[in-house]
């Protein structure tokens, strides 16, 4: 009788103290969206910003490698002044 009255008392006192089970603290992190939430977003973000740099990287590559090819055929001081005036 005093075992079970004793254990009792522990049930409701622990989740009262905070002292919940690891499994329920993981739980209800999972069901609120804790860190894991927070740290999937900034994942995306980061590959979202690098995938932008790369596609500018590339962009910026083809122009300079497409001028340097027009100025290289035509050999051309016009096609210079023409690209300067563009810029």
């Amino acid at each position: 009788m005093c075992v079970n009255s004793l254990s009792q008392g522990l049930n409701v006192d622990l989740p009262k103290a905070g002292l919940e089970p690891q499994t329920s603290r993981s739980e209800s992190r999972a069901s609120r969206g804790g860190s894991n939430s927070s740290s999937n977003i900034v994942v995306i973000v980061v590959v979202v910003v690098v995938v932008v740099v790369v596609v500018i990287v590339v962009v910026v590559v083809v122009i300079v490698v497409v001028v340097v090819a027009v100025v290289v055929v035509r050999g051309g001081i016009v096609v210079i002044r023409v690209l300067v005036i563009v810029v």
